[in-house]
């Protein structure tokens, strides 16, 4: 079974980038910290534009991401974060093919 990656990268209204992330710190890192299918998670903060982060997660599986998605508690979050968000997300998902610090 293959690893599974998800780059997200996310704008926020202005001036909330902060607020974003300390409801992801608050709600999700917690679970992530908690579900060893999770096995990464880096919240990435976009140098030239104030407003923009990325999440960069990997996964044991995509079937592992699909669970995450599809609990009731992360759609407690995505309606908690939905108003400091500027359009929706781009998700872009893969497999890694080369790694350094993880083994894939």
């Amino acid at each position: 079974m293959s690893k599974f990656t998800m780059l997200i990268k996310t704008q926020t209204q202005p001036g909330k980038r902060d607020d974003v992330r300390k409801l992801y710190e608050a709600q999700l890192m917690p679970r992530a910290r908690q579900n060893a299918d999770q096995e990464v998670v880096v919240f990435i903060n976009d140098m030239q534009n104030e407003n923009v982060f990325y999440i960069f997660e990997v996964y044991s599986s995509a079937e592992a991401s699909q669970a995450n998605a599809q609990a009731p508690w992360f759609w407690d979050y995505m309606k908690a974060v939905g108003p400091l968000l500027d359009g929706q997300p781009e998700v872009m998902t893969g497999t890694p093919a080369l790694a350094k610090g993880i083994a894939i």
